[in-house]
């Protein structure tokens, strides 16, 4: 296998990596500066609700969204499966 081919699958994996991981992220922290925001408006002192509502969150896109954040992922392991007898040489 060339490095060029080699590159190619590891970006590949990569972004798809990204593509799972960064919409829940991004929301988690939106969720968390609301959250913070809402804490020093009211003055509320719990520790706790960020990180419980967070974990909710995640959890929900995940569900909602999982089977359109894996699609580039699963693409991509198909690919590699599937010419896996062509990169061995």
């Amino acid at each position: 296998m060339s490095e060029i081919v080699f590159i190619t699958y590891l970006y590949d994996v990569l972004y798809g990596t990204a593509i799972i991981a960064v919409p829940p992220l991004l929301v988690s922290t939106l969720v968390a500066f609301l959250i913070g925001l809402f804490q020093a408006v009211t003055q509320i002192q719990e520790q706790t609700l960020p990180q419980t509502v967070k974990m909710f969150v995640i959890a929900f896109i995940l569900i909602a969204f999982g089977s359109m954040l894996i699609a580039p992922l699963y693409t991509v392991s198909d690919r590699i499966f599937t010419d896996f007898y062509k990169l061995s040489l």
